[in-house]
């Protein structure tokens, strides 16, 4: 019986010990695993609530519903409130205040933080003072003088005051001054809310481009290099054509890589620049295999022969195919045709296509010739050859058809403005395009027509990576002399309905069907597309979409109240060469007989 009672005390003893020792770890691992629900900001206006967010320690609680709850650090969010404060200064408000708030639920383990800000009264720059040594011109200085992010009136920021001395370092070296000394003094006044700053200047001295020397080619004449320089010797030197003589040299496909280095002649006032070079294989091949929906499997194998007898000329030779389209094309470029970033190309294709309604074998030759103008414009104009030979026409279309064989002449022409920031998956910029194609029964054309499309796309971050993109495109078949609606080619007209138009459609079923159907194409065309693309996980992403739009029999025969709408949503995965895209949509509006839901597997993005 002893032994029992002391048994129990020993297990009694045993209890308590691990109720003292575990539940202190315990309830020390519920704090620190108290979530955060919610974070508002209130008070925040001369800063924006996505600036605050970027610059604090404290995770906000993610958009995605799948997405954990950020863990609660409050030592964190206490210097967070001093990083808010320096923010402020930076912006001018240097008695700027930050208090947070919080919240917890009934288990405690969620929290929401309320930050609440009181700006205060800025620092405002009341005097700005540049003094200019040397021998600017009028025009510079005012160059100078409008590009400085300091203005006067307004809240004098500490960061645009240090970006103001190198901003005007870099426009001076610009002009001709490489070795230009910008010392700045600031005098800020925060219990009278002034400031003043002057700002001495001296450009140094004026250079220019002096001797141009290549380094590291072997096979590429130096000539094929030196043509691409943005400058010439005894021009004013510029930081910006050094620059831009680098990216038209890589631009070539000649070499793996581009360094420029400047030897400055103290004596003479010149820079010599010396171009060191790196070239790539003469010859390669490439392959490349994918699926899609509509396509099915495609493929593609180009051999490439770079520096084809000298002068930088370069030599394709192309075979791509899918169950839509096959293709064989060789193509051969010349460049510096009418100076830098620009060439010349010959190309002769052969394809054939597959399409609901027909068949088409086709034989081009087309003499090109496209120019880069700066960092955004291309200009692209060319004269074409075609021959074109239809079957398998199917029986409900051959009504809207005008002919099986058709030989064809034209002329067509390209001007594109694109800033985007990437050519695969762009998060910010605009492309704006417009093109004119023009055919003549007087060179010997079987059809007379004009046709021109305009396309704008736009692309904008909001927040935490989460993408607007919208896209427009207008197109018109104008035929003229006595060609008519229907004296159109089918392969020429427009077509829509599918991954890359409106995904609540199938491949080509938007616009006039015959009564089978099948599309027989229009002549006129509206579409657009407004989407929001988000992160999901990692390289996972999704998007939701409405598409609109239609295709119409007649030229200039734009109907609204016909317009189709479309919406759905969308699974991305991120790799190197563009995303891996599923998409469903669902037709509001659909033609009688063709299905609401779509299914689309593709790669790249929709635009």
């Amino acid at each position: 019986m002893e032994r029992t009672r002391i048994n129990c005390l020993r297990f009694i003893i045993v209890i308590l010990i691990i109720f003292t020792h575990v539940n202190p770890v315990s309830s020390q691992n519920n704090e620190t695993r108290v979530r955060i629900s919610k974070i508002r900001i209130n008070g925040a206006k001369a800063v924006s609530k996505k600036e605050i967010e970027e610059k604090i320690g404290t995770e906000f609680p993610s958009i995605k519903p799948w997405v954990k709850d950020p863990e609660f650090d409050e030592e964190i969010l206490r210097d967070d409130m001093i990083r808010i404060k320096r923010l402020y200064g930076n912006h001018g408000y240097y008695d700027a205040k930050a208090e947070y708030k919080l919240k917890y639920n009934e288990r405690r383990d969620r929290v929401e933080i309320t930050i609440n800000i009181e700006e205060g009264k800025p620092v405002i720059l009341t005097e700005l003072n540049m003094n200019m040594e040397g021998e600017l011109t009028e025009d510079e200085r005012k160059t100078i003088l409008d590009s400085v992010p300091l203005k006067g009136g307004k809240p004098f920021s500490p960061i645009k005051y240090q970006e103001t001395k190198g901003l005007i370092s870099n426009i001076l070296s610009d002009i001709g001054y490489p070795k230009s000394v910008v010392e700045g003094e600031a005098l800020v006044n925060r219990k009278e809310k002034w400031a003043k700053v002057n700002f001495q200047i001296d450009p140094g001295s004026l250079y220019r481009f002096g001797s141009t020397q290549v380094e590291g080619n072997e096979e590429v004449e130096t000539s094929v290099i030196t043509r691409e320089a943005a400058f010439k010797e005894g021009e004013m030197y510029s930081t910006k054509k050094l620059n831009d003589t680098r990216a038209r040299i890589f631009r070539l496909d000649l070499f793996s890589s581009v360094l420029t280095d400047v030897d400055f002649d103290e004596d003479q006032k010149i820079a010599n620049i010396v171009i060191r070079v790196r070239e790539r294989k003469s010859g390669s091949v490439r392959v490349g295999v994918g699926y899609g929906t509509e396509d099915l499997f495609r493929g593609q194998i180009i051999w490439t022969q770079r520096n084809f007898f000298g002068g930088g000329r370069r030599v394709e030779l192309a075979g791509r195919f899918s169950f839509l389209t096959q293709i064989a094309e060789a193509k051969f470029t010349q460049p510096y045709i009418i100076g830098g970033d620009s060439e010349l190309t010959g190309i002769f294709s052969l394809f054939r296509d597959d399409f609901p309604s027909f068949t088409s074998k086709n034989a081009i030759g087309t003499l090109g010739m496209r120019k880069r103008f700066g960092e955004v414009f291309n200009a692209y104009g060319s004269f074409n050859v075609q021959h074109s030979q239809l079957s398998n026409i199917s029986n409900a279309v051959e009504e809207f058809i005008e002919g099986e064989d058709f030989f064809l002449t034209f002329f067509s022409f390209t001007l594109e403005r694109n800033t985007t920031d990437s050519i695969f998956n762009p998060t910010r910029g605009t492309v704006a395009t417009a093109s004119l194609e023009s055919s003549f029964k007087a060179l010997g054309s079987d059809v007379d027509y004009l046709l021109g499309t305009i396309e704008l796309k736009v692309y904008r971050e909001l927040f935490h990576d989460v993408v607007f993109a919208k896209r427009l495109t207008l197109g018109v078949i104008q035929p003229f002399g006595d060609t008519d609606t229907l004296g159109v080619p089918i392969f020429k007209r427009f077509f829509a309905g599918g991954s890359t138009t409106m995904r609540g459609f199938p491949f080509q079923k938007l616009g006039p069907l015959a009564a089978n159907d099948d599309p027989i194409g229009g002549n006129s065309l509206l579409l657009g597309s407004f989407e929001i693309r988000f992160p999901i996980y990692k390289s996972f992403g999704g998007v939701a979409f409405l598409d609109y739009g239609n295709v119409y029999s007649k030229e200039f025969d734009f109907k609204l109240d016909e317009i189709k709408y479309a919406v759905g949503t969308g699974l991305r995965y991120n790799t190197l060469i563009g995303p891996l895209r599923v998409d469903f949509g669902y037709a509001l509006n659909p033609e009688p007989g063709i299905g609401r839901f779509q299914f689309f597997l593709s790669i790249g993005q929709a635009f």
